[in-house]
């Protein structure tokens, strides 16, 4: 969307909705803060989020399915990795804009 003037097609919107769609769930996103750092095995990912090996590999499956996270396999282990460094951007945008509206909301309540 560089070209503010200019709308993407019906089929570009539907891959972008995609990509938000991996996004809009909080286990996903709390994997994804896992991996920001440093790549994490299925099983360090489990232990780090709480979450069952089953629930991990499916959120890993939408995110990799996007271009999200990437795999790699070392022998028994898969470790998984930030796929589109675009993510880290991203976040920053919405986590600022969050912080920011988040901010707003405590101090209209502190003036009440």
């Amino acid at each position: 969307m560089k070209d503010k003037n200019k709308p993407l097609s019906r089929p570009a919107l539907e891959i972008v909705a995609a990509r938000f769609r991996a996004l809009s769930d909080a286990s996903r996103l709390q994997i994804l803060q896992h991996l920001f750092n440093s790549e994490q095995s299925v099983q360090a990912l489990c232990e780090l989020s709480g979450m069952s090996q089953a629930n991990v590999s499916k959120h890993l499956s939408v995110l990799a399915e996007q271009g999200i996270v990437q795999k790699r396999r070392q022998g028994l282990f898969v470790y998984y990795s930030i796929g589109d460094s675009t993510i880290y951007q991203l976040c920053d945008i919405v986590c600022g804009a969050v912080g920011k509206r988040y901010g707003q909301v405590m101090k209209e309540f502190s003036e009440h």
